[in-house]
């Protein structure tokens, strides 16, 4: 080989590195631009409690393993268990790291002379805007490596975390935006090619189970794609190495709790009976609980984009549509009750449901921004009031509870979409006429029966710098902050989007 021959190959492997770290560090900037900008965006609207059961049980796991060191919530949030304390049925691994959070809150409660539980709650409520910031970003790193492009897939990123209803249950309490990440992650890691990244996939589809039992769908289905590319045996068992550690976690949990492996929470809500219209009732019926079509407009695309996935990865596009589906078919034999907002059981897939979208060509990006501002529209009431609100007034006036929130198939112009404007006007009414330090002292009590539209954070706007005033700082210096917060978070959001050269 003569010297001519070494130089162009030698400039040739230079610029071939050069354009492998220009490659990462633009989905770097993609992957911190999103993260950074949308929890920018989340925060400036942060709730300035908890309100109602399921979140607020959680909490008070949390606050007592801060203060206490143990699991026990007190009668009034919990259930009868062991040794005769009471303690909240459901699930673990969100108070556990709400823990710092909490004890933050504690801090500087005890600082500004506020209730501890306020300023405990409020910081709570930080992490699962966290969380949701740190999907946003996944969903772009998943469409990427299902083949979108850069563009494409920052877009369907966007739309994930404004047009659907992770705008919602960022505000929440639940366990939904932590199983959405650890799902949404183990799907994004088992697509690599790297023996830690599948390991990572295991793991993380593990600790899905003490998150939300709901995640055990993920361990069976990923050990399944691991077996159809031919993987070694040892990421093929991977799966179920994390399934045994997130079931024995769970056990020892519930065991701790009630001294049983079966909990104490109903034993009646698996059910045959019904299961048909929950499954049509979680796609298209916009009543309580259901309606993924309507209040995450975007996912229509999912339908479309699946197709396109599929020719280009058939087994990574077959493995969301199983992870789509597993929690789809499992919801739809729980007889859900409860207040939630559209498909709170399917946010762990809305992700993945987006990453699918971004593999869509360029022409179908104006009908993503059109679903995207539908989707921002039905979900927007939710950023300034509670969307229990609505719950709350129809149970006081006894209207349609039993038909409104046990199924997702009540009347239609009933439905919880159709009327969450009205509801937060209202909301926003009673506020300018609500002292906002009585109502912090009632902040993490349960609801009155009876009186449920006019308790404590139900009367104020439900953004953290409303309540300023308590603490002596009035609520312009709040708003100011807030109004920067959502200037800087779209400025980012802006850079990033300019920054992209697919």
């Amino acid at each position: 080989m003569t010297d001519k021959d070494e130089i162009p190959s030698s400039e040739s492997s230079d610029s071939l590195i050069e354009s492998a770290q220009a490659e990462r560090k633009q989905v770097f900037t993609i992957g911190l631009s999103l993260g950074i900008g949308v929890a920018l965006i989340y925060l400036a609207f942060l709730k300035p409690g908890i309100w109602g059961i399921d979140g607020n049980d959680m909490f008070w796991v949390s606050h007592s393993l801060v203060t206490d060191g143990d699991f026990s919530t007190g009668k009034a949030v919990g259930v009868l268990g062991s040794g005769g304390e009471y303690y909240s049925p459901r699930y673990l691994l969100l108070p556990v790291l709400a823990m710092p959070f909490v004890a933050f809150g504690i801090g500087v409660g005890n600082l500004l002379g506020l209730p501890v539980r306020y300023t405990a709650t409020l910081c709570a409520l930080v992490l699962p805007v966290l969380l949701t910031a740190v999907t946003t970003s996944l969903v772009a790193l998943l469409a990427l490596r299902l083949g979108s492009s850069k563009k494409s897939a920052y877009l369907a990123a966007i739309s994930y975390a404004f047009g659907t209803t992770a705008l919602v249950y960022s505000r929440e309490f639940f366990a939904e935006p932590l199983l959405a990440l650890l799902t949404t992650a183990s799907i994004y890691f088992a697509l690599g090619n790297k023996a830690r990244e599948h390991a990572s996939s295991s793991l993380l589809a593990g600790f899905a189970i003490p998150t939300k039992p709901a995640g055990v769908i993920l361990a069976p289905l990923l050990s399944l794609y691991f077996f159809c590319k031919k993987y070694p045996w040892r990421t093929i068992v991977g799966p179920w190495l994390g399934f045994a550690m997130g079931v024995g976690i769970h056990l020892w949990y519930t065991y701790v709790r009630f001294e049983n492996l079966v909990g104490g929470g109903p034993k009646d809500r698996l059910q045959i009976n019904g299961m048909p219209q929950r499954l049509l009732g979680l796609l298209i019926s916009p009543g309580a609980g259901g309606g993924l079509f309507w209040y995450c407009p975007p996912t229509i695309l999912a339908i479309i984009g699946f197709q396109r996935a599929y020719k280009k990865k058939p087994l990574e596009a077959l493995l969301i549509l199983g992870i789509v589906l597993g929690y789809l078919v499992l919801h739809s034999f729980w007889a859900f009750r409860g207040w939630n907002w559209g498909p709170r059981f399917l946010v762990p897939v809305l992700p993945a449901l987006l990453a699918i979208v971004a593999v869509l060509e360029k022409k179908w990006w104006r009908a993503l921004i059109i679903l995207t501002a539908i989707g921002f529209f039905w979900n927007a009431p939710t950023l300034v009031a509670y969307y229990q609100r609505y719950y709350a007034e129809a149970i006081d006036n006894y209207r349609f509870y039993q038909v409104l929130a046990p199924a997702p198939w009540g009347p239609w112009n009933e439905a919880p979409l159709f009327n969450i404007w009205g509801a937060t006007f209202r909301q926003l009414s009673d506020a300018f006429s609500s002292d906002v330090a009585q109502v912090l002292k009632g902040v993490g009590e349960p609801p009155v029966a009876g009186k449920l539209a006019s308790s404590d954070l139900l009367r104020i706007v439900a953004v953290w710098w409303w309540v300023l005033p308590a603490a002596g700082i009035p609520i312009w210096v709040g708003f100011a902050i807030a109004t920067i917060m959502v200037g800087l978070g779209i400025w980012i959001l802006r850079r990033g989007w300019m920054s992209i050269s697919d």
